[in-house]
């Protein structure tokens, strides 16, 4: 049997892809290699090792309980070595290797599209690999570049920048608000709420509005509770209550007569939005360009 130090680092790459993408074409095409190259690899490494890694079927990839291991071992490891190779860039300043990226849903949908595209004419040979969840991440145990997020970082680690501050109000599907006599925030008291997890106190939504003058707080229970704005948003259109989101994020919507502003003259505390890096990767060309395409973006849209 070969000694496990016989399984080398592009093989580690291989089963890294394929493990994430449950799949070998899928793996292969990121790779850019054939298929077969790929499968030939990874039967080297479990030889390497001694040990199955997958199970395979005509349909989908799964790990072992020896793959499962070897993924949570070396995930991180590989990609912190790629990523400190990448480092050393060409003298011409040439952005290469891979970006990962972690931001919400809601981020993603509603800003990276304009972002990516940007930075793809900035970066052309920079892969993005977008990281969505709702929880922040640990950056440097998951492998992370920059994080967006919205508000204000405890991250005592990373290098953080205010980036733009996002307004948010009431909004709801026309339909549901056809017959309903919304004058103020005290008629929110009998109408369903859709609430986003963040703005929940124990069991309560807890929503702080102002008119410029005036202040109100609603606290009750919600109808239904998202981990993210996005899907939030999903279900307010589909008319199962009033939810708060930001206006940048409801502005397809309101465009397309899917959604209407509640009590347009109250609004919700405004978010700030920052991005997080850490200092050592503050030189990387592929990090630097994608922060100029993020403020780009941002001072474009006056946020």
């Amino acid at each position: 049997m070969k000694s496990p130090l016989s399984a080398d680092l592009n093989s580690l790459r291989i089963f890294l892809e394929v493990a994430r993408a449950e799949s070998f074409s899928s793996a292969a095409l990121r790779l850019h290699l054939p298929p077969s190259t790929v499968s030939r690899r990874l039967q080297e490494l479990e030889t390497a090792l001694g040990v199955a890694l997958l199970l395979r079927s005509t349909r989908r990839v799964s790990l072992t309980e020896a793959g499962k291991h070897l993924l949570e071992q070396i995930g991180g490891a590989v990609e912190l070595i790629d990523r400190g190779i990448a480092g050393f860039g060409p003298a011409n300043g040439t952005a290469r290797g891979r970006l990962r990226i972690a931001t919400s849903v809601a981020f993603a949908c509603t800003f990276l599209p304009p972002i990516l595209k940007r930075y793809a004419e900035l970066c052309p040979e920079v892969l993005v690999d977008l990281h969505t969840t709702h929880h922040n991440v640990d950056m440097i145990g998951e492998s992370v570049d920059v994080a967006l997020r919205m508000g204000k970082p405890v991250d005592s680690e990373m290098i953080y920048r205010k980036i733009g501050t996002i307004e948010q109000r009431l909004y709801a599907a026309p339909a549901y608000c056809a017959g309903l006599a919304l004058s103020s925030p005290e008629d929110l008291m009998h109408v369903a709420l859709v609430a986003h997890r963040t703005r929940m106190r124990r069991e309560l939504a807890h929503w702080v509005l102002s008119d410029g003058n005036r202040h109100f707080t609603l606290e009750r229970p919600p109808s239904i509770v998202v981990d993210d704005p996005a899907i939030g948003e999903r279900l307010i259109a589909a008319c199962v209550g009033i939810g708060m989101l930001s206006d940048a994020l409801a502005a397809a919507g309101v465009a397309t007569g899917r959604l209407v502003p509640v009590l347009p003259e109250w609004s919700g505390p405004p978010t700030d939005v920052y991005y997080l890096f850490h200092q050592q990767l503050s030189e990387l060309p592929k990090v630097t360009e994608f922060l100029k395409a993020v403020r780009e973006m941002f001072r474009v849209r006056g946020e």
